[in-house]
């Protein structure tokens, strides 16, 4: 047991509750523990309840040791089982890799739980191993890691009721492989994990039935689209796919855990597009980089249908630039937004859009990026245009030019029935 239960089953006010009529989930909230833990205290077997608190005491040592293991793999990867009263979350596995000698950052590994019918978790830390790369041009990313880390992970839902709702975040403009005032591909990644980290936290609280991850387009920067990226950029063409690729994938497996149903969605872009040289597209809408790495994704999670065969992944129908989708209630439209000339000018492009029945035209929140700032206004009929913030290094040349610099991160919310709630910048 943690402290925090040992010293629950001390406290007179908690004990008392036990007793009352409150349900297992008021108490379990109230008191940030298990339903097990809970349950095990008001099981009806006739013994008083300072007896139950003694076997809930003794058994938790007996419950620690059986089903706790340390396995060591051919590959020099270490998974672990540690049982406890809470679940465990990022950071407690952080923390626990700290305490074997190891810095999280310097590793890969993949965890869940289990719960125990008697009270309980089993916490699951899996094939923690020394990161053999990192995302910069002198060690570019190994996507057969990243196909063995996909083929090894263990999808295990949470023991808990799902909220009618969806969360969405919404991973816009990364454009991996530019260098500008805030750092490079390397900053870009770790700020992009750490968005999912804490999505992820976000997620645990509100327990919504649907999670779905929104590539509002840019995911690499590109070499053509201007004259100054090769040489501005840390990493080449090849390369800024991998990398992107590898952070989408790191993405999808932290919230795959999380809800019943998990999507990706992505769009075409102006730095996704297929170019022959600067400014020079090649190919229809869907000759686009963002939308390649959809399907890698798509390919990738086929590899492991028992833990992502709950994960689709959704790009636009042939020709088209825009894609809609309906969850929890909410008709939710996408599109990068370089269709219009400027982030106010959206709803206008929306409103030419409806009228002539394309793909957004049923939506009622429609989601953009590319225009690097955050802009939430109406449209129409009262409808929704949520213009997301990227996830870049900085664009100076426009700060040089204006003067104004916004905020960097991953736009996320939550909605059900075409409303929105939470909105935050991760």
């Amino acid at each position: 047991m943690s402290n925090h239960t040992d010293a629950l089953l001390e406290n007179p006010k908690f004990l008392r509750d036990i007793k009352d009529d409150d349900s297992i989930r008021t108490l379990a909230t109230r008191y940030g523990v298990s339903f097990g833990f809970i349950q095990n205290l008001r099981s009806k077997d006739g013994l008083p309840l300072k007896e139950k608190v003694a076997r809930v005491q003794a058994g938790s040592v007996a419950k620690q040791s059986a089903g706790e293991s340390e396995t060591h793999a051919e590959d020099g990867a270490t998974s672990y089982v540690r049982f406890s009263q809470e679940v465990w979350g990022f950071e407690d596995y952080c923390e626990f890799i700290r305490q074997t000698g190891q810095d999280p950052d310097a590793v890969t590994f993949t965890w869940g739980w289990t719960s125990n019918p008697n009270g309980g978790f089993w916490n699951k830390l899996n094939n923690v191993r020394v990161k053999p790369v990192t995302i910069e041009s002198e060690a570019p990313v190994v996507f057969e890691s990243i196909l063995d880390d996909i083929r090894s992970f263990t999808f295990v839902p949470e023991p808990v009721a799902y909220d009618a709702t969806t969360a969405i975040i919404m991973p816009a403009d990364l454009q991996v492989g530019k260098v500008d005032w805030n750092g490079g591909s390397k900053e870009t990644a770790a700020q992009a994990l750490h968005s999912f980290h804490e999505f992820a936290e976000y997620v645990r609280d509100s327990r919504p039935q649907e999670i779905h991850i929104v590539d509002a387009g840019d995911p690499i920067e590109n070499v053509f689209n201007t004259s100054s990226q090769m040489g501005t950029n840390d990493l080449d063409l090849p390369h800024q796919i991998a990398a992107a690729s590898h952070i989408f994938l790191k993405g999808i497996q932290i919230l795959a855990p999380l809800a019943p149903v998990v999507g990706f969605k992505s769009v075409p872009s102006n730095h996704g597009a297929f170019r022959v040289g600067p400014k020079s597209p090649a190919g229809d809408a869907h000759a686009d980089f963002g939308i390649v790495i959809a399907e890698m994704l798509r390919d990738s999670l086929s590899l492991n249908p028992a833990s992502f065969g709950h994960v689709s992944i959704q790009t636009p129908e042939p020709y088209m630039e825009s894609l809609y989708f309906q969850s929890s209630g909410s008709d939710i439209g996408v599109v990068h937004g370089h269709q219009a000339g400027g982030p106010d000018k959206i709803g206008e492009w929306w409103a030419k859009q409806s009228h002539g029945n394309m793909p957004v035209s049923k939506a009622r929140i429609l989601l953009a990026g590319h225009w690097h700032s955050l802009r939430v206004y109406q449209s129409g009929d009262g409808r929704w245009v949520i213009v997301g913030p990227s996830s870049d290094r900085g664009s100076t040349w426009y700060t040089n030019l204006k003067g104004e610099q916004s905020q960097s991160g991953m736009l996320a919310f939550t909605t059900a029935n075409n409303s929105w709630s939470d909105l935050r910048i991760l």
